[in-house]
């Protein structure tokens, strides 16, 4: 099993938790091959009948509130929601019946002979791909000032907290200047405007603390441009 640490956001100090990296998955179809493979004797057509048997016997249990114990799974049931006293009854609207499962003997010995292999991080920095200058309609050559761009490419938008965020223009003696006006601010694709730059060969920076969905890093993500564009 293949593991990489990520960046934990539900703790308030900057530490790592980590994600697993499943190499396969199997639906019921996919175990029933797997059994047909070490006992070729049964027939899919049995296996099939026997789970579905096992399935409703399972949910009988379960709609008559009793406890199951197995090899792979033990399964129990709790009630939350709060009572105003003693005298007060189960009411759906304010209470839920939860079935609760724990590793059965089988699956606690299962997970003690899983090997683990830590792999690198899954990418999240910003990757730019190509920059149009739309006065001119150049792809990744020429830079316009006072004139819209679009930047393409994956994890772009700039979202965060930290003051040195931003998008930056960075010229050859590594000074950067900000882009004050974005119109468009996405993952895929900016758009802005470039800012009264002077001549001469400039990359793009990104700093960034944007991630998937609406969460943001604690950390500043940062990538700059392989190529440079041109203003002369």
């Amino acid at each position: 099993m293949n593991y990489y640490l990520k960046e934990n956001q539900l703790t308030e100090d900057f530490n790592y938790a980590a994600r697993v990296l499943t190499k396969e998955s199997h639906d019921l179809d996919g175990v029933i091959r797997l059994m047909l493979e070490k006992r070729s004797v049964i027939s899919k057509t049995d296996i099939a009948a026997v789970f579905t048997a096992f399935f409703q016997i399972v949910e009988e249990c379960i709609q008559r509130g009793e406890n199951i114990n197995l090899p792979i799974f033990n399964l129990g049931y709790s009630i939350t929601g709060v009572f105003e006293d003693d005298t007060d009854l189960f009411d759906p609207e304010k209470h839920q019946i939860n079935v609760n499962l724990s590793n059965g003997i089988q699956v606690k010995k299962a997970i003690e002979q899983i090997e683990l292999t830590k792999v690198d991080s899954v990418q999240t920095d910003p990757a730019i791909t190509s920059f149009i200058d739309i006065a001119t309609q150049s792809k990744n050559d020429k830079l316009t000032p006072n004139s819209l761009f679009e930047i393409h490419g994956k994890r772009l938008k700039i979202a965060g907290e930290d003051t040195s965020i931003g998008l930056f223009f960075v010229a050859e003696d590594g000074s950067e200047t900000m882009v004050a006006q974005i119109a468009d601010n996405g993952q895929k694709k900016i758009v802005g405007l470039v800012p009264d730059l002077t001549a001469g060969k400039y990359r793009i920076r990104i700093k960034t603390q944007s991630t998937f969905g609406a969460y943001t890093t604690k950390g500043i993500k940062e990538t700059t441009s392989k190529f440079s564009l041109t203003i002369s």
